[in-house]
């Protein structure tokens, strides 16, 4: 009779320790499912954010560019200039606003060029003259 209860208590211990065993198996594959489920999901969407992220460069670049508008202008400039601070820019990303923007800074209404002025000199250094079109009086000239 021992060895009845001996044999029966042994197939419960093994079905026990086969089922924990099962369990944690599943539970591990599962865990590692919705990992790279999320991780899957992440890549898209971070793909789909880099996407609309040059869409809207290419609509400020555009805007920047071709659009006789000065209000079009500025906000291509405006967006631009934001999206160099943007969590999805990359380094080359943000060199290349960067270039652009210091490109077209260097252009005015015009489209005349505008002295930037020499390296490593102040503001304050800068004098700033407008030109009315009218002309200087002897009182200027002096």
């Amino acid at each position: 009779m021992t060895g009845e209860w001996l044999a029966a208590g042994l197939a419960f211990v093994g079905a026990a320790i086969g089922s924990a065993g099962s369990f944690w198996a599943a539970r591990r594959d599962t865990e590692s499912e919705a990992r790279a489920a999320a991780d899957d999901l992440s890549q898209r969407e971070r793909a789909s954010a880099r996407e609309e992220w040059g869409r809207r460069f290419t609509a400020a670049l555009a805007d920047l560019n071709s659009d006789e508008s000065f209000r079009r202008r500025h906000f291509g400039r405006i967006v631009l200039g934001a999206m160099v601070d943007s969590d999805l820019t990359s380094p080359e990303d943000r060199q290349l606003l960067e270039d652009v923007l210091l490109a077209h800074a260097r252009f005015d209404q015009e489209g005349d060029e505008v002295g930037l002025g020499a390296e490593g000199m102040l503001v304050d250094d800068v004098r700033v003259v407008e030109d009315d079109g009218d002309e200087p009086s002897e009182r200027s000239r002096r």
